[in-house]
C-alpha cells in the first residue's frame, strides 16, 4: 500500500493541477451578449457545413469586434463536447491568443467573423459550406492579413461530427506537421489515461480512486466558465471508456475533402521524388575541397557527419573544421541541383503550412533583434536579406513605425511578404547581383540566419559594407558552432540543419571579417540570440530521422511492414526520450545560460 501511494499521489496531483491550469485559460474566455441592434457590416462570416450562427449572434459579435478592433473574430460554440474544449484549451491560451498580434489564427473550426478587407486579401472566395479543415485552413490565412484576433464563446451549435476534431487538432498543433498532428496529439490525450490504467493494475485500491478523480477532473475544469459541454456528464461517467473510444473513432473517421487533396499531392510529389531518389542522392554532392574557403588554410578535420533532420530525407552530409580559424563547413558541398531538391517542401509546397506557423511563433526573437538595433540608431530605412514572408519585418515595423522596410530574397516568398503589407517592397534575387540597384538606399541591413545558406559569405559581406549607407549598420545572427551542445550532440544538434548551411561560422572570425571591412562592432549578443533548447530539439530530430511520418512522399509506397514496424517503435520511443531531453535541458540550465546556439552582431560604417 505505500509504495502505491508514492505512485497515486503525484499522478492525482498532477492531474488536478492540469484541470486547474486548463480552468484558467477557458476562464479567459469572453462571450458575446445575447443580441445587439444592427450596426454597419465591414465583416464577412465563414461557416463549416451545416453550422447556422442566428443573425442576432453575428450582430453582437460584429459589435464586438467594432468595440475592441479586431480584424478576426472566432466563435466557440458555448456547448462544444469535452473532448473538443479540452482539445482547445491544452493548446491554446486564450489571453495570450488576444494579445499576441502576430501568432498563427486558431480557433474551433465552427464559425469565423473577419474584416471583408482581410477576406479578399487572403483570397477566399467561399464562406459557407467549408470542411472543418477548410475553415481551419482559412483562419490560419486570416491571421496574416490582420493584426488583431480574439476568441469568444457564442450561442452557435456545437457539432459532434468527428472532422470537427480533428480539423481542430491540426489547426492547434504549431510546429507539428499536418500529418503527424493527430496521431501525435491524441497519444499525448492518453498519457493520463495510461498512468491511471496502470495504476488500476499495479494497485488496485489506490487506483480505483485515481481512477475516481481521473473521471471527475472534467468538472473541475469546466467549473465557473463560459463553455458547457454538452456532453459533460455522460464523458464524466464513462470517461474510462470513453477516452481510448473517442480517440480511436477520431483517428479512424473518413478523410475529409480538404484531407482527401492533401493526400493528393503528397501522391504526386511521391512520384517526382522516387524518380529523383531511384537515380541516387550522392549525385547530389560536389567535389571536396582541401582548402578552408574562409582563410584558405589546408588544415582541415572532418568534424561532424550531418543528416536532414528537418524533413528527413535521404543523404549524408560531412562538415570538415579548419584547425587554424575554427571555420565549419560542409566537404563535399551539395550541389545547386542538389540544394534545389533538399530545400523543395521546405519553406513552400507540402511544407508551407508548418514553417508559417513556426515563423510566426518567433516574435520574441523578432523583438530583441530590433530592439538592438534601437538602442544604437534612429532609422529611416531597413533592408531584411533573405526576409523569406518579412515575418520579422512584420514585427519590426510595429516598434519602429516610422521606418521604411523593404526585404530580399531568391524566391517568391518576398513577393508575398509584399502582398501581405508586411514590407514596401519586394527584392527578388541574389543579394550581390542587385548590389548596384540597392547602394546607398538603407541605414540599416541585416541578415538572420543568412550567411550559413550562401556559398561564399565573405562576398556578401563585401557587398553589405558597400551599398550600406555611410553611419549605417549593419545586423548579423547566426548559429554559432562553438557552442558546447554542438560538441555534445554532434550530427544530431539542430543548427547543423544540413544540407542548407553551408558555412557555420565563429564568432571571432565574424568581427575580425567585419573589421577587415571598415565596420565598427557596437554589441554582441549570445544568450538573447538563443534558438531554444537543445537537447529537447534533438530529441526530436532524432524521432524524425526514425520516422514518424510513414505517409512522407520520399518514402517507399505503399510503405511495409518494415516501415510500419518503425513507426510504432518510434513512437513508443517517443515518450521516453522526450522526457529524458527535457530532464537534460534542464539539468543543464546553469550551463545554458553561459552558452548559447547562436549569436547576433551590430556593427557600423563610419560617417565620411
Amino acid at each position: 500500500m505505500g509504495t502505491s501511494i508514492w505512485f497515486v499521489l503525484p499522478v492525482g496531483l498532477c492531474m488536478v493541477l492540469n484541470a486547474l491550469r486548463l480552468r484558467r485559460r477557458l476562464l479567459g474566455l469572453r462571450r458575446l451578449p445575447a443580441s445587439v441592434p444592427d450596426g454597419a457590416r465591414g465583416y464577412g462570416l465563414l461557416t463549416a457545413a451545416g453550422v447556422e450562427v442566428p443573425d442576432g449572434v453575428r450582430r453582437a459579435a460584429e459589435a464586438h469586434a467594432r468595440e475592441h478592433g479586431l480584424g478576426m473574430l472566432d466563435l466557440l460554440p458555448r456547448d462544444l463536447p469535452v473532448d473538443e474544449a479540452l482539445d482547445l484549451a491544452r493548446h491554446l491560451d486564450f489571453d495570450a491568443y488576444r494579445r499576441d498580434r502576430f501568432g498563427m489564427g486558431r480557433g474551433a473550426c465552427h464559425a469565423l467573423l473577419a474584416d471583408s478587407a482581410a477576406i479578399a486579401a487572403a483570397g477566399i472566395e467561399r464562406l459557407s459550406g467549408l470542411d472543418p479543415d477548410e475553415l481551419g485552413e482559412a483562419t490560419a490565412q486570416l491571421r496574416l492579413h490582420t493584426d488583431a484576433a480574439d476568441i469568444v464563446v457564442a450561442d452557435v451549435p456545437g457539432s459532434l461530427r468527428l472532422e470537427f476534431r480533428r480539423a481542430r487538432i491540426r489547426s492547434l498543433a504549431l510546429v507539428i506537421p499536418q500529418t503527424l498532428a493527430l496521431p501525435q496529439t491524441l497519444a499525448a490525450s492518453l498519457a493520463g489515461y495510461a498512468l491511471v490504467v496502470a495504476g488500476l493494475l499495479l494497485a488496485p485500491p489506490a487506483g480505483l480512486g485515481l481512477a475516481v478523480l481521473y473521471c471527475l477532473t472534467p468538472y473541475l475544469a469546466f467549473a465557473g466558465t463560459r463553455v458547457n459541454p454538452r456532453d459533460l456528464h455522460r464523458v464524466a461517467a464513462l470517461r474510462l471508456l470513453h477516452t481510448p473510444w473517442s480517440a480511436w473513432r477520431t483517428l479512424a473517421a473518413p478523410r475529409t475533402r480538404w484531407e482527401r487533396r492533401l493526400v493528393d499531392a503528397r501522391e504526386e510529389a511521391r512520384v517526382r521524388y522516387r524518380a529523383e531518389i531511384d537515380r541516387g542522392v550522392e549525385r547530389f554532392l560536389g567535389p571536396r575541397t582541401g582548402e578552408c574557403p574562409w582563410c584558405g588554410s589546408p588544415e582541415l578535420r572532418r568534424h561532424v557527419v550531418a543528416r536532414d533532420v528537418l524533413q528527413g530525407k535521404p543523404g549524408r552530409f560531412p562538415l570538415d573544421r579548419c584547425v587554424r580559424c575554427g571555420h565549419v563547413f560542409q566537404n563535399p558541398r551539395v550541389t545547386p541541383e542538389g540544394l534545389a531538391f533538399y530545400y523543395r517542401d521546405v519553406y513552400d509546397g507540402l511544407g508551407d503550412v508548418l514553417a508559417e506557423r513556426i515563423l510566426s511563433s518567433n516574435t520574441p526573437w523578432y523583438r530583441a533583434r530590433t530592439e538592438l538595433v534601437s538602442r544604437f540608431a534612429r532609422p529611416r530605412s531597413w533592408l531584411d536579406v533573405g526576409t523569406g514572408k518579412a515575418h520579422f519585418c512584420r514585427v519590426a515595423r510595429t516598434l519602429l513605425p516610422g521606418v521604411r522596410f523593404d526585404g530580399l530574397d531568391l524566391g517568391s516568398s518576398v513577393e508575398e511578404g509584399a502582398a501581405r503589407g508586411w514590407i514596401e517592397r519586394g527584392h527578388r534575387g541574389e543579394f550581390r547581383a542587385l548590389a548596384g540597384e540597392l547602394a546607398g538606399h538603407y541605414d540599416v541591413i541585416s541578415m538572420h540566419h543568412y550567411l550559413e545558406h550562401t556559398s561564399d559569405p565573405q562576398a556578401e559581406l563585401d557587398t553589405a559594407a558597400e551599398i550600406l549607407r555611410p553611419g549605417g549598420h549593419l545586423l548579423i545572427e547566426l548559429p554559432d558552432p562553438e557552442s558546447r551542445f554542438s560538441r555534445i550532440l554532434r550530427g544530431f544538434w539542430v543548427p547543423w540543419l544540413a544540407p542548407q548551411h553551408l558555412h557555420m561560422i565563429p564568432i571571432g572570425n565574424l568581427k575580425a571579417a567585419l573589421a577587415r571591412r571598415g565596420l565598427e562592432i557596437l554589441a554582441e549578443e549570445r544568450r538573447e540570440a538563443d534558438q531554444g533548447p537543445d537537447f529537447t530539439t534533438s530529441a526530436a530530430a532524432v524521432l524524425n530521422l526514425l520516422g514518424l511520418d510513414v505517409d512522407r512522399p520520399w518514402w517507399p509506397r505503399p510503405p511495409g511492414r518494415a516501415e510500419r514496424l518503425r513507426v510504432l517503435c518510434t513512437l513508443l520511443l517517443a515518450a521516453p526520450l522526450m522526457s529524458a531531453a527535457i530532464l537534460a535541458d534542464l539539468l543543464t540550465l546553469p550551463l545554458a545560460r553561459r552558452d548559447s546556439n547562436a549569436y547576433r552582431v551590430l556593427s557600423r560604417k563610419p560617417a565620411p
